[in-house]
């Protein structure tokens, strides 16, 4: 039925498709060729490679030394007419990818040849890729969606790209879920996308989605690269032929790389090419290849699927020589590509080339062109474009505004916490600063606040350049399918953005700006809102220009963290204009800060008169003046005997403003609002990102200058085996007469029989529970290769690990032995254990990888040399010799499949398994020369005396042969059978169609025959199978009527004899009394000793972190530059409202913006607030170390928990402690750096007196960022350690770090706070250490004022004449303190506050009695975080025995 509906929605699909007047695109091309450019040689860096770079590239200009050419494609031709299909095939590297790419226009980082020759049926190459732009497609594997839309919202936004004409939404949504139907996503539509936070599709939906979104682009030249991989066998079947049939009706033209392609597949396309290295064997009539390689001389194995035979043929090891044509055949690449030329389809290809570039001459562009006649079949064509941009810049504007909006709404839980966050905030900070007085004592105070809030707002928008990185490959695909233009995305993104940036401001500014009691007017209050509102759109044009300027994240973080430094220190706040240095002073003039915070300023100061609550001077002696006369008020501004303070002065004498800059100012904001808008908009379109070129692998520097030079291929022709035979043979010698201390031993020989009996597995469901596997009984051997099997579902997996003993979600029952022993606590140690998911450290080689699971995983017995030594061995059983050396890396830049697949195995095989291997899907996404590569390598192991227990998907008939016995499960977690595979199956085949399944006929593959047969246990069995001869697919149906094949399984005399056999094993172990299992140094849980552990661990994590220099070169720089102000309120604020762990900018330059800001800054009154502001700065390391601290330790944990702790490599403790000495290591360095370029700069060495000298405080000074520094470290490690999310880690860890801040006595004194925020300021680390470090750098030292702080002092009139103001203010001085200027003056006295910064550490709540105390408490913080961190550990990821039953 469901078959029978996509077929009508389909019909129903392709007639309104054929409605549009389409272009016939085929292609012919002729001297195909393309390269790219690489380094002399590609290493890995490292911390000093790394500093070396830029002198080896200034180096390399110098002498003009051009990069090396690397040539990928040569002299490929070719010819697919419209209405056609193309299967390419090769192995990976052969080039498949690159010539999809170079034919598609999407050659990124490739170079087409100059004497190419590609003809569009009319239009050239670079003409095509310019004006048809959404005409050629290419869609590669990775999958990239909005997470936020639902599938079907998905689809629906692709197709309405393509709806012209009235209706255009219904019609949308109707192609949506048609699409969807066909590709069998029906069930899904309401699903959303998904990612790491969202729950969403399947990875399996996602990349169909992925097709889906492709196939209603309706480009006519499609290009798709291995788009089948995570698709099951009957999906990619059904998508093969959807894709046969639009293509023929449409007339488009389709070329497409297939991995593990089965003949039904095969037979769909018309035509066939054939790479090897970069070189093209074939090119023609699927029908006709293998006859090709036929007549030169190879032979087609049976029940081998044609594309498994051609790919075959470009792998020494697997391809097969008729019997005398061993001195016949090619056997190079060169020669492959050589005999090609030379056949006569090869010529016969080339005159049909020939004959359709004349029926299809290139036509003249427009700019070639001066005539309107030549311009004519261009526009024709031009008018027959049917997927570039086919709608209006207007409604592609649109439908991406509904777009931003259904992202809003489908996950609006983001944004409207971050507008409750921000509420909170602000009564945070509004009950800090509550109800501040309208006296002159309170006006310092608003400054600090409207600074405070203006840093919260201005920042709040930086967490959209991660945003717009997340969804900028998103886009970048949408233009590549010319669905829309990048700005017009770029449009609607602002305008989503618009209704949470406005509920932010409203709801934080309201509830701050009445709480603290500013300035209570209509016109005040909207004035601010408006301009605090606007600051925030502009900042946000800032960060989003930022972004799409950039090609890379890490390009757009180093200089956003340089403008969020020089933003801060020059608003006008930290450093007011007066103080700021010459060089940096012209940045505030580009500040859009800068004038927000002068027009804040000046609205809520000007025309506003604060009355003087305190006077200078006071006291008894004065209280008889009356009024105002003889004083004054001890704030910037005060006129002599005047009662209150104009803001007006205040502002202009403490910061230069001017009242009539409100509003100018206003327009400043705007008008870089719009630049900086249209300069993002531009880059948008225009600037794409950075992509990979491909597959490259890195080794360590040093490594090849002792390698000896690559032979040719005619010297490799030469010296090399060529055939399957001769590689076999070869083997066979070796392994018997020049290898045998290598081969015949390097794999330890196992005895022992590993079986179960009556295993079953329950798991908690909503529902209650579920029986995953029902009594499944079996064993495997030594020196056997089993097979594990089912459909999917079945629990072949879940088998694995209770088998394993790795499962921890259910409960298992039944037994599980060893020669009949129950398993002990070492065994997962003793077994190898192969993940589906190639995990591994990517700065570890392939050989230190090996190594370090050697060194902890086999027996203490071992001697360290002799581990080593068997590290080699394996090394050339795997044959990895070529790439030992090579850094396993990230996909892309580093191994490829195969290799990390390989690696893998090893990683197990090093470990001296005792008992035997396991692998879950080894085979799965590999393309099927790697398949078959990786099952030898498995059957090699098992001849050598390995016992390995293997699931399987659907091999193919070569891989399933290479199987001794199979374990067959139902959908049901049964039993439906296990036993000899037999000869060409022939065991497996007779027990099934002896019990009435349908006959296997000879071009069947046993492996997807036994599947079908068994996954329908009654009603119709349905078979596909191939005739070859006539090159058809049919499905043959068969009425079957018979029990499940569980159940005769249960009933057949296999089914009794592997009873016994199990039976008959239990009682002779039972019979005996050595128990080998549980006695000897094997029955340690680990192999290795604690302290053995500890030193292998903790020297990986070092190497790790040398090897990773932008890590550490961002730590340092950042303790370098945070000191002058980095991050100060901008990255906090985003970390809690919208963390995201990859905030890891490289800020080397900020150190020297921090020195030359706070350089030699002069000690009087505003200089001493500058430099506790500068203390202050230096606490904002937090917010970005514990954003690279979290994730790493995050990361580091995946790799443990995933791999190594399972296989009791080494312990947690373990684990934790090493990465603990790690950081603090690095963070002790990083705090040489901070001490130094921090406190010699700012001159506070200088300070010193007889009881505190310099050397004791620059002493007291470094042990404080030495521990400050600590502490980072494990407070982040003790927050993230037990977090699953490495974000919400970081947001909590943010969260407590931001309490500590404002509450640590320098934004608010203690003496200031409310009484309810006390307890915070005790709690607060940060008190303690700001405490610390302002004593060691400023107590005990003389203090003066300058010019603008000095009071003016008139002496009352009706004082006698006379008297000198040292005589007036006297007896004010003796109990005040201060110093007066001019004491002989009778007028304008002249007096200073202060003489000592310990009356202002004072004021601050700050003892400067007992200087080392604060030490203390900084070291206890530092104890008791270590210690969270093993406690949280242990409540939240240890798995506990007594939480699951063992089998």
């Amino acid at each position: 039925m469901a078959a029978n509906n996509r077929d009508a929605v389909f019909r129903d699909w392709l007639q309104r498709q054929q409605q549009r007047k389409r272009l016939q695109l085929g292609v012919s091309f002729r001297d195909l060729a393309c390269h790219g450019f690489t380094s002399s040689a590609t290493f890995q860096h490292t911390v000093i490679s790394y500093a070396l770079a830029l002198p080896r590239l200034v180096a390399r200009l110098v002498s003009g030394q051009p990069p090396a050419r690397v040539q990928i494609l040569r002299d490929f031709a070719g010819l697919v007419e419209a209405g056609e299909m193309l299967l390419v095939l090769g192995r990976p590297g052969s080039g498949c990818s690159s010539f999809l790419k170079v034919l598609s226009g999407d050659a990124h980082g490739i170079h087409v040849g100059e004497g190419t020759k590609v003809n569009y049926a009319g239009i050239s190459y670079h003409q095509m890729h310019r004006d048809f732009k959404g005409e050629s497609i290419y869609l590669a594997e990775l999958d990239v969606h909005f997470p936020e839309l639902s599938l079907g919202e998905t689809l629906t936004f692709a197709a309405s790209t393509r709806e012209v004409g009235t209706n255009t939404h219904l019609a949308s949504q109707a192609t949506g879920r048609n699409v969807a139907v066909l590709f069998g996503l029906s069930g899904a539509l309401d699903t959303k996308m998904g990612n790491a936070l969202i729950r969403g599709v399947s990875g399996g939906e996602k990349r169909r989605t992925s097709i889906a979104e492709a196939l209603i682009s309706g480009a006519q030249f499609q290009c798709w690269d291995n788009s089948t991989r995570g698709l099951d066998s009957s999906t990619a079947q059904r998508f093969i032929e959807l894709l046969r049939r639009s293509t023929s009706a449409l007339r488009s033209t389709a070329i497409m790389s297939i991995y593990q392609a089965s003949e039904a597949m095969y037979r769909s396309f018309d035509k066939v090419t054939l790479l090897y290295e970069g070189r093209q064997i074939y090119f023609g009539p699927v029908e006709s290849a293998a006859d090709y390689f036929h007549r030169l001389g190879f032979a087609k194995p049976s029940r081998t699927t044609s594309a498994d035979f051609l790919t075959s043929l470009t792998n020494p090891a697997e391809r097969i020589v008729r019997e005398g044509y061993e001195d016949r055949v090619p056997r190079s690449p060169d020669e492959f590509a050589a005999m090609w030329k030379q056949s006569p389809e090869a010529k016969r290809l080339l005159e049909d080339i020939s004959a359709f570039d004349d029926a299809h001459p290139l036509l003249v562009s427009k700019e070639q062109s001066h005539s309107a006649e030549s311009q004519t079949p261009i526009r024709e064509m031009l008018a027959l474009r049917s997927s570039t941009y086919l709608i209006p810049i207007a409604q592609q504007s649109i439908i991406c505004i509904q777009r931003g909006f259904l992202r809003l709404r489908n996950n609006y839980v983001p944004a409207v916490s971050t507008v409750f966050a921000n509420a909170i905030l602000a009564i945070v900070v509004g009950s800090v600063y509550l109800n501040l007085p309208d006296t002159a004592d309170g006006m310092d105070q608003r400054a600090v606040l409207i600074f405070f809030s203006l840093m919260i707002c201005a920042f709040s928008p930086a967490f959209e350049v991660l945003t717009m990185w997340a969804q900028r490959p998103i886009v970048e695909k949408h233009d590549r399918y010319a669905l829309y233009h990048p700005f017009t995305d770029g449009v609607a993104s602002i305008l989503c953005d618009l209704p949470a940036k406005f509920g932010t401001s409203v709801m934080f500014h309201i509830t701050l700006y009445f709480m603290t009691n500013l300035r209570r007017t209509a016109s005040a209050f909207f004035t601010y809102l408006v301009i605090m509102f606007f600051i925030v759109l502009t900042m946000s044009m800032v960060f989003r220009t930022l972004g799409s300027l950039s090609r890379t994240l890490e390009q757009t973080m180093a200089p956003a963290s340089i403008v969020v430094l020089l933003c801060i220190v020059y608003t006008g706040f930290v450093i007011p204009v007066p103080y700021m240095k010459p060089w940096l002073s012209w940045f505030r003039r580009l500040n859009p800060m800068a004038y927000a915070y002068e027009s804040l300023m000046i609205n809520e100061f000007r025309g506003r008169q604060f009355p003087c609550s305190s006077t200078v001077p006071a006291g008894p002696g004065y209280s008889n003046e009356a009024g105002m006369s003889g004083k004054v008020c001890p704030v910037v501004g005060a006129e002599p005997g005047e009662p209150d303070v104009q803001g007006s002065a205040y502002l202009l004498l403490k910061y230069g403003y001017v009242q009539s800059h409100l509003w100018r100012n206003f327009g400043i904001i705007i008008a870089m609002m719009v630049i900086f808008c249209a300069i993002h908009l531009l880059a948008a379109e225009y600037i794409p990102a950075q992509r990979s070129k491909g597959e490259v692998l890195l080794f360590q520097h040093g490594y090849r200058k002792n390698q000896p030079q690559l032979a040719s291929d005619s010297e490799k022709a030469a010296s090399s085996p060529i055939f399957a035979q001769d590689i076999s043979g070869q083997g066979d010698r070796d392994g018997n007469e020049t290898r045998p201390e290598t081969v015949q031993t390097s794999i330890l020989q196992q005895s022992s029989v590993f079986h179960w009996n009556d295993l079953s597995y329950e798991i908690k469901t909503n529902n209650g529970t579920r029986k995953v596997l029902n009594n499944i009984n079996g064993w495997v051997k030594p020196g056997t290769l089993t097979a594990l099997m089912g459909v999917t579902g079945a629990g072949k997996t879940t088998l694995l690990d209770v088998l394993a003993n790795r499962a921890t979600f259910g409960t298992a029952s039944g037994g599980v032995y060893i020669d009949g022993t129950p398993r002990d606590i070492s065994f997962q140690r003793r077994i190898g254990y192969v993940q589906q998911e190639d995990i591994h450290l990517p700065t570890a080689t392939v050989r230190e990888a090996l190594q370090f699971s050697a060194l902890l995983r086999q027996q203490g017995t071992e001697s360290k040399e002799g581990k080593l030594n068997y590290v080699d061995n394996v090394i050339k059983v795997l044959d990895m010799e070529p790439y030992a050396e090579a850094v396993v890396g990230i996909p892309g830049n580093g191994l490829n499949i195969e290799q990390r697949k390989r690696l893998s195995i090893g990683i197990e095989l090093v470990a001296k398994p005792e008992l035997l291997l396991f692998l879950d899907e080894p085979t799965s996404g590999l393309d099927s020369q790697t398949a078959w590569s990786i099952c030898t390598l498995l059957r090699k192991l098992a001849d050598h005396g390995q016992a390995v227990l293997c699931t399987i998907h659907q091999p193919s008939s070569q891989l399933f042969q290479m199987f001794d016995r199979l374990l067959l499960l139902s959908d049901h977690g049964e039993t439906v059978y296990f036993g000899n595979i037999g000869r060409d199956a022939s065991a497996l085949i007779e027990y099934f169609e002896s019990r009435g399944a349908p006959k296997c006929q000879t071009a069947d593959n046993p492996a997807e025959w036994v599947l079908n047969v068994t996954s329908n246990n009654a009603g119709t069995a349905t078979v596909i199978t191939v005739d070859s001869s006539k090159s058809s697919v049919t499905e043959q149906s068969r009425e079957t009527e018979h029990p499940s094949w569980s159940k005769q399984w249960d009933e057949s005399q296999q089914n009794h004899d592997v009873q016994e056999y199990l039976q008959r094993t239990t009682a002779a172990k039972q019979s005996s009394s050595d128990n080998p299992l549980s006695t000897g140094p094997g029955k340690n849980e680990y192999a290795a000793s604690f302290f053995q552990q500890l030193i292998i661990v903790t020297s990986r994590i070092f190497q790790e972190y040398w090897r990773d220099p932008t890590y550490l070169y961002s730590k340092l720089a950042l303790c370098a530059g945070v000191v002058g102000g980095f991050h100060s309120f901008s990255f906090t604020f985003l970390a809690l409202l919208n963390p995201f762990p990859a905030l890891r900018p490289l800020t080397s330059s900020q150190c020297f913006f921090n020195g030359i800001s706070f350089y030699n800054t002069p000690l009087d009154m505003q200089g001493f607030i500058n430099f506790v502001f500068s203390i202050f700065l230096i606490s904002q390391l937090f917010s970005t170390l514990d954003q690279q601290i979290i994730p790493r330790l995050a990361d580091g944990r995946s790799l443990f928990e995933a791999r190594e702790r399972r296989s009791k490599s080494y312990s947690w403790t373990v684990f934790l402690a090493a990465n603990i000495i790690v950081e603090l290591w690095w963070q002790t360095v990083a705090s040489v750096i901070i001490f130094v370029s921090w406190y010699y700069p700012t001159g506070l060495w200088r300070n010193g007196d007889a009881s505190f000298g310099m050397n004791e405080r620059g002493g007291l000074v470094f042990v404080l960022i030495w521990l400050f520094c600590l502490w980072i470290t494990t407070f982040s490690q003790a927050v993230g350690v037990g977090i699953e999310h490495a974000e919400t880690a970081v947001q909590i860890a943010t969260l407590c770090f931001w309490l500590s801040l404002v509450f640590c006595g320098v934004l608010v004194s203690p003496n200031d706070l409310p009484r309810f925020w006390i307890f915070v300021y005790r709690a607060s680390p940060l008190t303690y250490f700001v405490d610390g470090m302002v004593v060691a750098g400023l107590a005990n030292t003389h203090i003066e004022c300058s010019d603008i702080q000095l009071l003016h002092i008139d002496p009352p009139p009706d004082v006698s004449s006379g008297l000198t103001c040292g005589g007036y203010l006297g007896p004010f001085l003796q109990y005040a303190g201060g110093v007066l200027r001019n004491p002989a003056a009778t007028t304008d006295c002249l007096y200073c506050p202060v003489d000592q910064t310990n009356n202002l550490l004072l004021q601050l709540g700050i003892e400067t009695e007992d200087v080392w105390r604060n030490v203390g408490y900084m070291v206890v913080y530092m104890v008791f975080n270590t210690l969270a961190t093993y406690a949280i550990y242990w409540i939240a990821r240890v798995p506990k025995t007594w939480r699951r039953k063992q089998a």
